[in-house]
């Protein structure tokens, strides 16, 4: 059992400190955060209400086994020291900077519990981040409306994805990634500090997909986001974040829409031209298209003119890009235009 810890973290400018001893399996604590007005005053006197569960989940930490010197290359402003004694054995001191060693947001969370006005843990750190995803998918009964929800979930460290037609019917699956979830949910202010919350135009029906963010914080405080889900509406540092958390926490893009870049690098924005790659079936051959059908994917059938007779000939769409007119690949008056969309009549009478 811990007989006494002292745990002294400089982080961001803020320097906090808690001196942990234990009397009898309770638990008391002195804290101190430097540069305040005034500086704290803990009562030492008055042990931790849950002193035998603080105990127990402090234990499975482990923490007599830490490195004596653990340095990291992380750019981050952290410099912090432990000294950890449990009764019977020899004190462990350790020190540490660049960045916590992995798995310390348990460690973090109890040590504010015990004094949560030293600030060890950033009163706006955020706890956890949840995402709802809100489209229609074409299926042999017609269009349905489908849900995809993404959460991280920092306490827990883990990652959760399901997706679903209706509540009985979902398909839902969990990663646990240490520490990852932690570097994702800190990548969010890292690249969105002043998004707008809003950005939805409901006058646009080709683009349906409808995008929820919810960001809590360790204060209690949330934030809401709702977006369109593409790259008319999402903020520009969005294919960077996405891209870095389907990397890292290693997520197929094959069937999760959230993390696909073909899905939210999609749409035309004010002013850009869209060209279309399509390769014409018949000819076996790629050729350049101009389209202002925003709703077009990739991997769609379309009617494409070709030759001088600008016969209709059947091509599949290659892919998507967006230019705006100074940077075209292909002389704007030179290019042709996509007739529409092929219809298959087998699909169609099954």
């Amino acid at each position: 059992m811990l007989e006494r810890m002292f745990f002294d973290v400089t982080r961001g400018g803020v320097h906090s400190q808690v001196d942990v001893t234990v009397k009898d399996g309770l638990v008391y604590h002195k804290a101190r955060l430097f540069n305040s007005m005034p500086d704290l005053s803990v009562k030492p006197n008055e042990p931790y209400v849950a002193s035998e569960e603080w105990l127990m989940r402090l234990a499975r930490l482990n923490l007599s086994g830490l490195d004596r010197h653990y340095r990291s290359e992380q750019p981050e402003d952290v410099f912090w020291s432990l000294v950890y004694k449990d009764e019977g054995r020899e004190e462990v001191r350790s020190d540490g900077q660049g960045a916590y060693p992995p798995g310390w947001d348990d460690l973090l969370l109890l040590v504010d519990q015990l004094a949560p006005e030293a600030e060890f843990i950033d009163p706006w750190l955020i706890e956890t981040i949840y995402m709802t995803y809100t489209d229609l998918e074409d299926t042999e009964f017609g269009p349905q409306s489908y849900t995809e929800e993404m959460s991280l979930d920092r306490r827990t460290q883990k990652l959760m994805y399901r997706r679903s037609f209706s509540p009985e019917t979902y398909v839902q699956t969990e990663y646990r990634n240490m520490n990852e979830v932690s570097i994702g949910l800190d990548l969010w202010d890292r690249f969105f500090a002043d998004e707008p919350t809003l950005s939805m135009d409901d006058t646009a029906p080709e683009e349906p997909a409808r995008f929820d963010v919810r960001v809590d914080r360790h204060d209690g405080s949330q934030e809401h986001y709702l977006w369109h889900y593409n790259r008319t509406c999402l903020p520009e540092e969005w294919p960077r974040f996405m891209g870095m958390i389907g990397h890292r926490l290693q997520l197929s893009t094959m069937f999760i829409n959230i993390v696909s870049p073909s899905v939210y690098l999609h749409g035309a924005r004010a002013g850009e031209l869209i060209y279309v790659t399509v390769r014409i079936e018949e000819l076996g051959r790629c050729y350049y298209y101009l389209t202002n059908d925003n709703s077009l994917r990739k991997g769609d059938m379309v009617l494409v003119p070709y030759g001088e007779s600008n016969a209709p000939m059947k091509g599949e769409i290659k892919k998507i890009e967006y230019y705006f007119p100074e940077d075209v690949p292909h002389p704007i008056a030179e290019m042709k235009s996509i007739l529409g969309r092929h219809s298959d009549p087998e699909q169609e009478n099954r």
